[in-house]
C-alpha cells in the first residue's frame, strides 16, 4: 500500500508539467468573453473569473468586478480575494465543470427558488447570485474567502515559500524544486505517521487492554491497528497536498488518491471486524449439537465481506460524482442476460439455502446422494463437498443435492447386519435347532445389539447348503464401531458352530457311486409296508405323535432354550 501511495503522488507530480497552470473548468481553446456580456450568465461569469487570471492575459481588475457585492473592499482587496479564491479551488483540486453551469441570464434554482448557483458541491460556501443584470459572487461568499483560504493553505508554508532562496524556485519539467522536495517530504512523513501509529497502538493500547478480564478488546485492537494507521496516513495526505501549490488537475489526482485511501481504510476496518464476528459465531455454534450451523458461519462471513465490498464501492463512486443510479440501471438492463448465463449458479445458490433450511444432513454425516457415498466435509454456496471412503473429494452442485434423494446413513439409530450362514447337508435337525437358538442367545448377550427386533431362522434349502438367515441391528455411532461389533458377533457364531459340531458349507459337488458292475444296488430308505408309511405320514400331521410344527423344545435347566438364554442375558440365577 505504501508503494501504491508513493506511485500515485509522484505520478501526479510528473503530470504537473501539463496542468500546473490550467484551471479544470477552462480549456486552452477558450478565450475571454466580450466585456459587455462577460457576467451576463453564471457560465460566462465563471469562465471570465478563471480566464482573466491566467498568466498569458492577466487582467485582475476585470475579475475584481465579481467581488463588488462587498462595498467595503477596495480594488486591491478585491483582487487579493480573487487570487485567494482561485488558489482555494486549485489547491483543493476542485474541478468546476462550466458545461454543467446554467447559461441563461434569468436562471432560478428550482429547489431553493433563488437566482443562485454553487460552483462546486464540495465548496457550497462559494456561490453566484444575480445582482442587477450581472452574476457576481454573493456577499456571504466574498466574506468567507479568507477563512477558507486559511483552512486550505498553511500560513507557515506560505511564509516559508515567500522567503525561500531563488534556487528553490528553479523548475524541472515545469515543477519547481521546492515542490519536488515537498512531495517527497509529504510521502515520507505519511509513512512515518503510519509506522509510529502502528507502534503506539500495538505497544501502548494492547498493554492497557491486557489488564482487562475480557479478551475481545485485545482482538478489536489487533484487527484495527493497520486500518487505523492507514487512515491517519491518508488524513495527513489530505491536509498536506493543498500546500504544494500544484495545478488543479494534479491536486485533483492527489485528492482522489487520498480519499480512496481514506475510504479503503474504513472498509478494510469493517472487513476485518467481520472476521471477529466469525470468531464469535463459531464459539456460539460450537455449543450446539448440529454441525450444519458451523458450516453456516463461513457463508455468513463471505456474504458480509462481499456486501461490504459492493456497498463500499458504491459509496466511493458516489462521492466521486459517478452516477451510480445510471450505472445500476445499466447493470439491470444486462441483468437478464447475466441471469440466463448464470442460472445454474443461481440454482445452486437456492439449493444451498434449501439445504440450510431443511437440514437433511450436517457436516460429518455419512450420506449417499446421486450415487456418491461418503462423509460431508463442507457445504458452500455452489456445491457440497463429500469425502468418499477411498479418500477422494467429490463436489456435487447444491441444486442436484436438493433435487436428489439423500440417504443419511449418519442419522441411523441402529445399523443393520444382514448375512446368511450356510451349513452342510450333514447337519441334523437337532443340531440346526441348537445352532439357531444359540445364535439368538449371542444376540441377547451382546450389549450393542437391538433386543426388541431381530430375525434368525433356518429359511432355505440351497444347492449345497442349509441356509440360516441372520438379520440383526446394532446401536453404534461410527462405521468403525459397527465393524468392530460385526466382528464380535461373527466370532461368537464361529465358536458356537465349533461347540455344536456343525460345519459351514461352500460350493461343492459330491459324486456318489451307487454300485459297481454286477453288484446289487444299495438299499435306500426303510422297508415299510403301505400301511406303515401312511401311519408315519399321519404322525407328522395335526395332533400327530411326531409333529413339532413349532420346532423342537430344547431345554436348559428344565426351561426352553429361548427363555433360558434370556435368563442368562438378565443374569437370572436359574440360568447359571
Amino acid at each position: 500500500m505504501i508503494r501504491i501511495v508513493s506511485t500515485l503522488f509522484f505520478a501526479a507530480t510528473l503530470t504537473a508539467n501539463t496542468f500546473a497552470h490550467a484551471q479544470t473548468s477552462i480549456g486552452s481553446a477558450n478565450s475571454p468573453n466580450q466585456l459587455e456580456n462577460r457576467f451576463s450568465t453564471p457560465r460566462q461569469a465563471v469562465i471570465n473569473f478563471f480566464e482573466w487570471q491566467k498568466q498569458e492575459h492577466y487582467r485582475p481588475e476585470i475579475v475584481a468586478e465579481m467581488f463588488e457585492t462587498e462595498p467595503s473592499l477596495n480594488l486591491q482587496a478585491r483582487i487579493d480575494r480573487a487570487k485567494k479564491l482561485k488558489a482555494i479551488y486549485d489547491s483543493r483540486g476542485l474541478y468546476v465543470n462550466v458545461d454543467q453551469l446554467p447559461n441563461t441570464p434569468d436562471f432560478v434554482d428550482s429547489l431553493t427558488g433563488f437566482a443562485e448557483v454553487v460552483l462546486h458541491k464540495q465548496l457550497p460556501q462559494i456561490f453566484l447570485r444575480k445582482t442587477g443584470n450581472r452574476w457576481l459572487f454573493a456577499q456571504e461568499s466574498v466574506n468567507a474567502v479568507p477563512a477558507l483560504y486559511s483552512e486550505t493553505v498553511s500560513a507557515l508554508v506560505e511564509y516559508t515559500i515567500d522567503r525561500m532562496p531563488a534556487f528553490m524556485r528553479v523548475k524541472l519539467l515545469n515543477v519547481e524544486l521546492w515542490q519536488i522536495i515537498g512531495i517527497f517530504l509529504v510521502v515520507l512523513i505519511g509513512i512515518l505517521i503510519r509506522r509510529i501509529s502502528e507502534y503506539l497502538i500495538s505497544r501502548i493500547a494492547l498493554r492497557l487492554v491486557k489488564k482487562t478480564k475480557t479478551r475481545w478488546d485485545e482482538k478489536i485492537i489487533e484487527v484495527s491497528i493497520k486500518p487505523i494507521s492507514l487512515f491517519l496516513m491518508a488524513g495527513w495526505f489530505l491536509l498536506a497536498y493543498p500546500n504544494l501549490q500544484f495545478g488543479v488537475m494534479v491536486n485533483a489526482a492527489m485528492r482522489v488518491a487520498s480519499l480512496v485511501l481514506v475510504y479503503f481504510s474504513i472498509i478494510w476496518l469493517l472487513y476485518r471486524f467481520v472476521d471477529l464476528l466469525e470468531i464469535y459465531l463459531t464459539g456460539v455454534t460450537s455449543k450446539t449439537d448440529s454441525k450444519l450451523d458451523d458450516q453456516l458461519v463461513p457463508l455468513i462471513r463471505k456474504s458480509l465481506k462481499i456486501f461490504l465490498v459492493i456497498i463500499g464501492t458504491i459509496f466511493v463512486l458516489q462521492n466521486f460524482d459517478v452516477n451510480v443510479t445510471s450505472l445500476l440501471t445499466g447493470l439491470g438492463l444486462g441483468g437478464l442476460a447475466f441471469a440466463l448465463a448464470a442460472r445454474d449458479t443461481l440454482a445452486n445458490l437456492f439449493g444451498s439455502v434449501t439445504i440450510f433450511l431443511d437440514k437433511p444432513f450436517q457436516v460429518g454425516d455419512w450420506i449417499i446422494v446421486g450415487g456418491v457415498e461418503g462423509t460431508v466435509e463442507e457445504v458452500g454456496f455452489r456445491s457440497t463437498r463429500i469425502r468418499t471412503f477411498y479418500n477422494s473429494l467429490v463436489s456435487i452442485p447444491n441444486s442436484e443435492v436438493a433435487d436428489n434423494a439423500i440417504d443419511n446413513m449418519g442419522l441411523r439409530e441402529f445399523r443393520r447386519i444382514r448375512t446368511t450362514l450356510g451349513l452342510t447337508y450333514s447337519t441334523s435337525a437337532e443340531q440346526m435347532q441348537a445352532f439357531v437358538e444359540g445364535l439368538r442367545a449371542i444376540i441377547l448377550a451382546n450389549p450393542y445389539t437391538r433386543k426388541d427386533f431381530y430375525e434368525i431362522h433356518f429359511n432355505d434349502f440351497a444347492d449345497y447348503s442349509l441356509n440360516v438367515m441372520v438379520y440383526v441391528f446394532v446401536k453404534v455411532n461410527t462405521w468403525s464401531e459397527e465393524l468392530r461389533e460385526r466382528q464380535n458377533l461373527f466370532l461368537e457364531m464361529l465358536r458356537l458352530a465349533e461347540e455344536i459340531g456343525v460345519e459351514f458349507a461352500f460350493p461343492t459337488q459330491t459324486l456318489y457311486i451307487d454300485s459297481f458292475y454286477r453288484d446289487q444296488p444299495r438299499a435306500v430308505g426303510k422297508e415299510m409296508s403301505r400301511d406303515a408309511l401312511a401311519h408315519t405320514a399321519a404322525d407328522f400331521g395335526p395332533s400327530g405323535a411326531k409333529a413339532q410344527p413349532r420346532g423342537a423344545k430344547l431345554t436348559y435347566n428344565g426351561k426352553p432354550l429361548s427363555f433360558a438364554s434370556s435368563a442368562l442375558r438378565a443374569g437370572d440365577e436359574s440360568g447359571e
